[in-house]
């Protein structure tokens, strides 16, 4: 019984195989039958399509040529694909490739059905040669692939990028010649010829953008002796993509004012070294050891400003009370401000003098000093700190220097009435004094004198005592109350009647009482 089943379900599958070829072989017949036709539009055959369209100096780019049967003959409505005998496709390049562009290599996608023989000119810069497309349906190169409307084989360029600018592939040509053989099923075959201008035909990108990197610094650094300073330059492109971890070289034009301390991918670090001016630039240095250079910045050292800073700005020489001498000091220190009126952390070393014997330098050190008054001055004294190491750089400040007299004479004087007004003639000691202002009283004989101003004016003969009183000086100078002991003292003056013998000259006195 079972015997029997196997044998009837055996029959039924031979069957069943033998419809299913039947099937098959007439609908291959029907296509085979077909006869060859080419697409009414033909467009699109070849396309050239740019891995980029913006790219740096020394990258690379990619040219691909996809070139597609499929757009010529209608596989769809015609013939069925596996039924061609051959199908040949031979493509002639000849095209320019842009000054500025050098061909690196030329590869193709399937070497089972496309061949090629172009080659890269450098004189002419030129790519021409053949690329062969083909199948058929007997052997290794089958057509099967081209029934797919998607499919298409691929020629692929790679350009380095040589130096910047805006290149155009639109100079050159393709010629091509496509023949598919049919005649085997009695259907002959089809050919179609064209050239492809590439000046006036559009086959797809056409324009590239190589650019250099664009690097942008500040256009002034100012430094001031010693200080460090950092330059920071900023990256931009009009399109290319900026690489990840971008390197400068940096170039200092002179090392000896400026010293590169670190540099990261974008930035310098700098120390000052010596007052002047020199620049720095920052180089990119593409992959083809093309350099993109930035415009220089302008670096200025220069020095602190300096300032002096004192104690007093008055000082007195004077006799005090108890009738010792005093010599006012002041003490002086040096600034040096940067930035905001800061001081800078490691101040040069100054030395001091002063344009006067009315002040003296007791003391210095570094940038602070002390000064002394001598004696008194005509006007004020400058105090002048050079840097040691810039002697040209310094800084002056200036002290009044007051001396108040230690002691006045007031002889006594004869006078004719010829004399009237007449100016005492009053003589401080120590002959440095400035100190010089005082006052006149007539203290007996107001009827043979008076006083105006100083001066006195005769009104008859006679004797008469007059008293001087030196002038007293403010106490804020002195915060002790230890200033200087006013002066007074007395004279006598005797009037003669008529005109003096010996005009200019004083007449010898005696003591009138």
């Amino acid at each position: 019984m079972k015997r029997q089943l196997r044998s009837k379900y055996g029959f039924l599958i031979v069957i069943g195989m033998v419809l299913l070829l039947f099937a098959y072989t007439s609908t291959l017949a029907d296509n085979d039958n077909k006869d060859i036709k080419k697409k009414p539009s033909i467009t699109n055959e070849v396309i050239r399509n740019l891995s980029s369209d913006a790219v740096l100096v020394g990258e690379t780019v990619t040219v691909e040529y996809r070139l597609s049967i499929n757009n010529i003959i209608d596989f769809t409505t015609g013939p069925n694909i596996n039924s061609y005998k051959t199908i040949q496709w031979t493509l002639d390049f000849n095209e320019k490739i842009p000054d500025g562009l050098s061909v690196e290599s030329v590869s193709i996608n399937n070497e089972s059905n496309v061949s090629h023989t172009l080659k890269f000119d450098t004189s002419a810069q030129t790519l021409s040669g053949q690329v062969n497309v083909s199948c058929s349906k007997d052997g290794s190169k089958s057509c099967k692939n081209y029934f797919n409307e998607t499919f298409y084989e691929t020629v692929t360029i790679k350009l380095k990028v040589d130096k910047p600018g805006t290149y155009k592939f639109t100079d050159g040509s393709i010629k091509y010649s496509l023949t598919a053989d049919h005649s085997g099923n009695g259907h002959g075959s089809v050919k179609h010829d064209r050239a492809i201008n590439l000046t006036t035909d559009q086959i797809g990108d056409s324009l590239l953008l190589a650019e250099e990197l664009n690097i942008q610094l500040p256009s002034e650094l100012e430094l001031y002796l010693n200080d460090s300073g950092t330059v920071n330059a900023e990256l931009s492109t009009t399109k290319a993509t900026i690489p990840e971890n971008v390197k400068l070289k940096w170039e200092i034009v002179n090392p000896k004012i400026v010293k590169e301390t670190s540099a990261a991918n974008q930035s310098l670090s700098v120390k000052a070294l010596e007052v002047g001016t020199t620049a720095i630039q920052a180089v990119y240095v593409h992959s083809n050891k093309y350099e993109s250079k930035s415009q220089p910045v302008t670096v200025k050292v220069k020095l602190p400003e300096l300032a002096i800073g004192t104690s007093k700005e008055v000082l007195w020489v004077y006799q005090n009370k108890a009738g010792t001498l005093v010599k006012q000091q002041a003490a002086l220190n040096l600034t040096q401000l940067v930035e905001d009126g800061q001081s800078v952390k490691s101040p040069f070393d100054a030395t001091w003098d002063v344009n006067s014997t009315a002040l003296s330098i007791v003391s210095s050190q570094n940038s602070s000093a002390t000064v002394q008054a001598e004696h008194g001055s005509t006007g004020n004294v400058s105090v002048i700190a050079s840097l040691i190491e810039y002697p040209g750089q310094t800084k002056a400040t200036l002290i009044e220097v007051k001396e108040y007299p230690q002691r006045v004479s007031t002889p006594n004087v004869v006078l004719y009435m010829s004399d009237s007004p007449y100016e005492y003639p009053v003589k401080f000691w120590p002959e440095t004094s400035n100190v010089t202002e005082y006052g006149l009283t007539v203290l007996e004989g107001t009827d043979v004198m008076t006083e105006k101003d100083g001066v006195l004016i005769l009104l008859k003969p006679g004797i008469a005592k007059i008293g001087l009183v030196t002038e007293k000086v403010d106490d804020s100078f002195f915060p002790n109350g230890d200033g200087p002991e006013v002066i007074s003292q007395t004279f006598y003056v005797r009037v003669k009647e008529g005109t003096d013998p010996n005009p200019g000259k004083e007449e010898p006195v005696s003591d009138f009482y």
